[in-house]
């Protein structure tokens, strides 16, 4: 990657990152308003702040290798906007608004996933399955936390049968996407057992501080 495209992902980090914080702030200091209310929103908050660090953590952590995976910190970051300011605009009690959100949140943690397991697999089509898997876990997981969340108290979430259907549907469709693009965009190594390194799909490298 150019050093202008590393300057581009930087600055959508930043952006979506501060945007991110913006809408959890307003969450946590306005619950109580009738477009928050009754949807865990203080919680919630807490969620889209903490989980901005998962990615800079990880890298933190992992013992080896040098390149900040910028693409992975902003696909992780985006659905994170995107839950956060659907919520801070109303937007899911708008037609099919919740039904986008769900399917492209699905898309990007399949084609993420996949991304990251195609260097280790011999065949891209086991990396995909399993992406698509890990999107699928996911989404399964948040319809059973919304579910929890329903049960201990939390009004105003509308959930309905056919509502966590349809959600878990597009969960699989946006999976099925990553997928696919995972077997488009990720080559095989021709070499039977070469050991790949690791890879830097996601960013230029970058030395980490002393």
């Amino acid at each position: 990657m150019t050093a202008r495209g590393d300057a581009a992902l930087t600055a959508a980090i930043v952006a979506t990152k501060a945007a991110t914080v913006g809408f959890a702030v307003d969450a946590f200091l306005n619950a109580d308003s009738p477009r928050l209310r009754g949807k865990a929103i203080r919680t919630r908050a807490l969620g889209y702040v903490g989980a901005l660090f998962i990615v800079p953590v990880a890298w933190r952590l992992l013992p080896e290798g040098d390149c900040y995976p910028r693409a992975l910190d902003l696909a992780v970051t985006v659905p994170l906007l995107l839950d956060a300011g659907g919520n801070a605009f109303g937007l899911y009690e708008r037609a099919y608004i919740d039904d986008v959100v769900h399917l492209t949140n699905s898309a990007i943690v399949s084609t993420v996933a996949g991304a990251l397991l195609a260097p280790h697999v011999r065949d891209r089509r086991l990396a995909a399955l399993a992406g698509a898997s890990v999107s699928i876990a996911a989404e399964t997981g948040w319809e059973i936390t919304e579910y929890v969340a329903m049960r201990l108290g939390a009004n105003g979430m509308g959930l309905t049968y056919e509502d966590t259907m349809a959600d878990l549907i597009e969960g699989v469709a946006g999976a099925a996407i990553g997928a696919f693009v995972t077997v488009a965009r990720s080559p095989r190594d021709p070499r039977p057992g070469r050991r790949r390194s690791r890879p830097r799909a996601f960013g230029r490298p970058v030395r980490r501080p002393a």
